[in-house]
Order: C-alpha cells, then sequence, then structure tokens
C-alpha cells in the first residue's frame, strides 16, 4: 500500500480491508425467438468503496467517532485518495453509511465499517437567458426568432367541418335544474332563520 486511504483531509486509522466495487448500469432487453437477450449499456454505476478496521481504546473511539460523525454529519462530498482506486476518475465521495461494533469477548476493541460511494457534481440547469437560447444570430449570421408570427395554425387543421352548437342538447335540462333549484331557497328559508 503506497498511499494511506485518506478521506478529505483525514487519514483513516487501523484499516484492514478495503473493497472496491465498479458495475454497469445495463438494461435487459428480452427479444422473442432470440437466445438469450439484448443489453443496453446505460453507463457506469458509481464507484464503490468499503473501508474495515478495528481500533482499541477508548480515546482512539473518541476521535475515531468525532472525526467520522462530523464528516457524515455534513453530508458534503469530500476528496478520497487510495492505491485500490488509481486509475479510476474517483475524486470525490459521500460517506454514505457507517457500523461499529462493540463486543463483551474484547470489552477495549471495536470494529467499524465504511460506505463511500463517487460523488458527481450535478450539471448546471438550463438556464432562461434574455434570448431563451436563441442567441444563435451571433454564431451564424442569421436572423433566428421563434416565427410564430409566420404559421398560419389555422391553414394546419385543414377544412374542420361544422360541429354546431355543442350546449344545444343539454339547454333544456339546465333550464329545468335552474327552475328546480329557485324553489329550494323558499324551502330553505326557515331553516335558515333558524340556524340565523
Amino acid at each position: 500500500m503506497l498511499i494511506r486511504p485518506m478521506i478529505g483531509r483525514w487519514e483513516v486509522p487501523h484499516i484492514e480491508g478495503i473493497t472496491s466495487r465498479e458495475s454497469r448500469r445495463l438494461a435487459v432487453l428480452p427479444v422473442p425467438g432470440l437466445s438469450g437477450d439484448l443489453h443496453q449499456d446505460l453507463g457506469r454505476d458509481a464507484l464503490e468503496v468499503e473501508l474495515h478496521g478495528s481500533l482499541s481504546g477508548d480515546q482512539a473511539r473518541d476521535d475515531f467517532l468525532k472525526e467520522l460523525r462530523g464528516q457524515f454529519l455534513a453530508g458534503d462530498p469530500v476528496d478520497f485518495v487510495a492505491d485500490i482506486v488509481n486509475e479510476s476518475e474517483l475524486e470525490q465521495v459521500l460517506i454514505t453509511a457507517f457500523e461499529l461494533q462493540e463486543s463483551a469477548d474484547r470489552p477495549d476493541e471495536f470494529r467499524y465499517r465504511l460506505a463511500l460511494r463517487e460523488y458527481t457534481e450535478p450539471p448546471e440547469p438550463p438556464g432562461l437567458g434574455d434570448g431563451f437560447g436563441l442567441d444563435v444570430d451571433g454564431l451564424l449570421d442569421l436572423d433566428v426568432d421563434l416565427g410564430l408570427d409566420l404559421l398560419d395554425l389555422p391553414g394546419l387543421l385543414g377544412d374542420v367541418p361544422d360541429i354546431g352548437d355543442l350546449l344545444a342538447p343539454v339547454e333544456p335540462a339546465v333550464q329545468q335544474l335552474k327552475d328546480t333549484l329557485a324553489g329550494a331557497a323558499q324551502v330553505l328559508g326557515p331553516l335558515d332563520e333558524l340556524l340565523g
């Protein structure tokens, strides 16, 4: 081991083992009549690293927990270096989980396991600038606008048949409902007086 594993500026003490997991995201596409499946490569998953080790002594445990919990609770991405991630594009990680274990068999010793996951900076959201992305004019020497004034939207629909008045069939029922509800005010008048 040439490089001591470090999370940020913190050198993780007494590491007994490091595990690195890399995988690809594959969409499995079954095809009727085909032996096997087609696979669509959707890129690689975030690299995962697991560190495990043990410490002995109350002071070592307290120092470890203070440093680890501070970084875990902050939830910020931190730099990570270790031999096992050489030649990968891993630069920053998030501490996604940690486990601590103490046993009555060895009361002065405790074991730990840290789970780290590669952090990727999210892309900038697309902005709606002054030109709404229509600044092509400067690059291509063109006059570009939305062009909606040139569109003949009614002409795009073609010949639309005359449907007529769509509400005509329901007008008698609406009038009857209106007449029925007009009498409701007289029926509910005494109740309104009673309830104030």
